[in-house]
């Protein structure tokens, strides 16, 4: 893709939102969804390259999330990386596993240096 690429920002706390995207949007065009349901309309419709993504959301979990976009031709191959403050568990770790769109989990208090290693090596 030309250009700058794009980033989605899915998580239901909006200071975690604004702050990823002060940290990223000098390097990405980001959008940001407040709901899981949010989230997977802007990634059909706007196709980000990669997608940072809350775990506990009201409305559906984070891993609901991946599942679905990973079943849907258009959004299977964006990759997602999860930043949580949810504790990265055996269980969390079984449920994401088997999705290849899964790239990396984060708590929220990983320094965006890490964060923004990790994503530009799956975006390489």
């Amino acid at each position: 893709m030309n250009g700058i690429k794009k980033m989605l920002i899915i998580d239901d706390n909006s200071m975690i939102t604004t702050l990823l995207t002060a940290d990223f949007e000098d390097e990405f065009k980001v959008a940001t969804a407040m709901s899981g349901t949010e989230g997977l309309i802007l990634a059909m419709g706007w196709r980000p390259e990669v997608i940072l993504l809350d775990i506990n959301m009201p409305d559906m979990s984070g891993v609901d999330v991946v599942r679905r976009l990973e079943s849907q031709r258009e959004t299977k191959n964006i990759p997602v990386i999860v930043i949580t403050a949810s504790e990265y568990n055996d269980t969390t770790q079984r449920q994401l596993q088997p999705y290849g769109n899964f790239k990396g989990f984060f708590s929220k208090m990983t320094p965006t240096e890490e964060i923004r290693k990790t994503v530009w090596q799956v975006l390489r």
